[in-house]
Order: structure tokens, then C-alpha cells, then sequence
């Protein structure tokens, strides 16, 4: 199998290449492909072929995205479309990496694959309409997931490690609750959907549902620390202000029904991920 990833130079991108084993994988960065060239990416997926197609190509900058809507949408949605359509030509599969942020956060149990979309700003939008753009061809699959966790750089888990050591304090919000997700976990579930061609939408994520507070917590007490450190300082979106430009859904955690209906081990639990992560770091640091 010949798998092509877009946005290759992204945290979820970069473990797809890493962790495709020995199938063929071929990775192009924005710098390789501007997917916002509809010719360009005509040129590229007829000229590789590949078997499937992997899109982590995107704009997340959510503050950006409602500031520039039409970028979101170049970027988002229509180079979706122009990826969908080369596809198509030499019968390659294709799968949309999409986000939580294509619901309203209005729920209080975890949404569905089938639960009504209602984005409440331009990113999740864009993102709605790029699976609208995919799912118009037969076969497509669309992969939402929340909270990404980069595998290969800094994230959320030494942001943490690094507060709590030098006992600096640091802000975490604890009013928005969804399922943090590390793409080591999720990186090898898109490759088995890429093999066995699922349709659909799809939901991938941890287990397990908190705040940022909450996976902060996690954190201190996989490295051996008070929890209730007055290091940790909850705080809620109100805190912050003017300094959002978008509004986020404060419920999007994901159901992985469909994964379950396909008899899939679920993925495991964020806080064995970040038990993982801290080891990681410590084992590096010793």
C-alpha cells in the first residue's frame, strides 16, 4: 500500500511517517505541496499514485481562522475538495483528518459519529464543510479526533513537567472538557483505516474525558507530585478575556462508536498516554 500524507510536516503528519512500517509512505510538507493549488495537487497525486491519501493538512490556528475566514476556507475546505478530486482520478482512497470543533459543545455525553453539526466558529466551519467537500466522493473517510498530543515535540505534558520542576505557576483552563488524544495512538489507527478502506466518519480518540486542568493534575501525579499543587491554577475562558478571538465548544468529547461497532480495541486511556509521556521525559532527563 503507497500512502501518501499532506501536511507532513505536522506533529499528527510526522508520526503517520514514522510509524507506517513497511508500507510505502510519502510525505509532503506545505513547502513540498501547496494544496491550495488545485494543479498542483493534481500534478502530485497523479503523478504518485498513491493508494491512499492522508490529509493533515490544515489551518488550526482557531483565533486565526475567525480573524481570516477566507484563508480558513482556502486551506481548510477547498484544497480538501481539490485533494478529493485527484483522488478520485486514480482511484486512491482518501481520509480527512477533521476536529471536535465541528460541534457546538452544547452536549453533556460524549457526541456520536451521526450527532448533528453545529460549528460556533470559522474554524470549525471550514472544517465542516472539508468533510461536506471529501464525503461528496464515494468512499471517503473522515477521522475526527480532539486535543492533539505531538509524539516528537514539546507539548501539553512538558509544558506541565517544566511549571511543576521549576515550581513556576501555570494557567490551565478547566471549563472545556473533551478527550485529549496523543498521535502515537492515533497515528496507527489511521493506517489501519487507510488498509481496510473504512467509509464514513469516524471518531479516534483517547479514552477517557477531562479539562486542561484535569490533564494537568495527570500529569503531576504520573511524576510523582502533589496534584493539588498551587503550581496548577485552574481558570475558565472568561479569564482570558479579549485575548480569544473565536469561541470554543466547552463539550466535545467523542464517541468512538463506530470503532467499537467494528470490533477495534479502543484506544487507551489519556491518562496511561500521559503516564507514558512523563516517563518519556524522565528517562531523557536522567
Amino acid at each position: 500500500m503507497k500512502v501518501l500524507v499532506t501536511g507532513a510536516a505536522g506533529q499528527l503528519g510526522r508520526e503517520l511517517v514514522r510509524v507506517a512500517g513497511s508500507r510505502e509512505v510519502l510525505g509532503l510538507a506545505r513547502a513540498d505541496l501547496d494544496v491550495t493549488d488545485r494543479g498542483a495537487v493534481a500534478e502530485a497525486v497523479g503523478g504518485l499514485r498513491p493508494d491512499v491519501v492522508v490529509n493533515c493538512a490544515a489551518w488550526t490556528d482557531v483565533d486565526g481562522c475567525e480573524r481570516d475566514p477566507e484563508r480558513a476556507r482556502s486551506v481548510n475546505t477547498e484544497a480538501v475538495g481539490f485533494l478529493a478530486e485527484a483522488c478520485d482520478a486514480v482511484d486512491a482512497h482518501i481520509i480527512q483528518v477533521s476536529t471536535d470543533y465541528v460541534f457546538n459543545g452544547e452536549a453533556d455525553t460524549p457526541y456520536s459519529e451521526g450527532h448533528p453539526t453545529d460549528p460556533v466558529n470559522a474554524y470549525g466551519a471550514s472544517k465542516l464543510a472539508a468533510e461536506e467537500a471529501s464525503l461528496a466522493w464515494d468512499g471517503a473517510t473522515v477521522v475526527r479526533s480532539t486535543w492533539l498530543q505531538p509524539a516528537d515535540s514539546p507539548g501539553m505534558v512538558e509544558r506541565v513537567v517544566d511549571s511543576l520542576v521549576a515550581g513556576t505557576p501555570i494557567e490551565v483552563m478547566d471549563d472545556r472538557r473533551a478527550c485529549p488524544t496523543f498521535v502515537a495512538d492515533l497515528a496507527p489507527v489511521l493506517i489501519r483505516l487507510a488498509e481496510e478502506r473504512v467509509a464514513g466518519v469516524v471518531h479516534a480518540t483517547n479514552a477517557g474525558v477531562t479539562t486542561w486542568y484535569g490533564f494537568a493534575r495527570e500529569v503531576a501525579l504520573a511524576f510523582g507530585l502533589d496534584p493539588n499543587s498551587e503550581i496548577l491554577v485552574p481558570i475558565s475562558e472568561d479569564d482570558l478575556g479579549s485575548s480569544l478571538s473565536a469561541r470554543r465548544p466547552s463539550y466535545s468529547a467523542l464517541d468512538n462508536s463506530v470503532l467499537r461497532d467494528l470490533g477495534w480495541e479502543p484506544m487507551r486511556h489519556h491518562r496511561d498516554a500521559i503516564a507514558s509521556a512523563v516517563a518519556r521525559i524522565t528517562a531523557g532527563s536522567a
